[in-house]
């Protein structure tokens, strides 16, 4: 309900007695939701942008809000995905060394807490970013015509595919941290 609910345009919205904006501006993509839940699991997720880290050198005032936006909520998603990695690669270190500890250490409470922190999972995140159109500036965020949502949807769709052609994105990975990503734009150049 509150996902439309975007300052200063409009107001937060109020569910049981709370009051909410839209989630985007803590984390327009909560990925770590998804990648620290309880139980942990191999995870195969994909990641939307509406905005691109990417973008030309803006000429006008219109033009730097719509940069600044693009830099600050993708920047979000990136900064996650790091975050993850690291994080992966130090549960994979802590199992490594978990598995070196002498025989008198295995039955310590220490390590009963950490144990279940070290569990082998592959994870493989798929970054499809909406590459915006000329036309559209900083309103994106905001702007849900049927026009524009039906664009949205229509290149949401043929990103997947695309994605979906290269098989390397359903494989297990193979580095240290477990974790995959995959970018159609680097990635998967067609």
């Amino acid at each position: 309900m509150a996902s439309g609910a975007l300052p200063p345009a409009f107001p937060a919205v109020e569910i049981e007695g709370e009051f909410y904006w839209d989630g985007g501006l803590v984390s327009n993509t909560p990925l770590q939701w998804v990648l620290e839940s309880d139980p942990r699991r191999d995870t195969l997720a994909f990641q939307v942008d509406l905005w691109s880290a990417r973008g030309t050198l803006p000429r006008t005032m219109l033009e730097v809000a719509t940069r600044q936006k693009e830099i600050q909520y993708s920047s979000r998603t990136r900064n996650n995905s790091d975050r993850f990695k690291y994080l992966q690669k130090l549960r994979n270190a802590l199992a490594s060394l978990l598995q070196k500890l002498p025989d008198d250490l295995r039955n310590s409470p220490e390590l009963a807490i950490l144990q279940p922190h070290t569990q082998a999972k592959a994870y493989n995140l798929v970054q499809l970013i909406y590459r915006a159109k000329q036309y559209e500036g900083d309103s994106k965020d905001y702007e849900f015509s049927r026009l524009s949502m039906e664009d949205h949807w229509r290149a949401g769709y043929h990103d997947t595919v695309r994605t979906l052609r290269h098989p390397e994105v359903l494989e297990r990975p193979g580095n240290h941290e477990g974790v995959m990503t995959f970018d159609l734009a680097q990635n998967g150049r067609e």
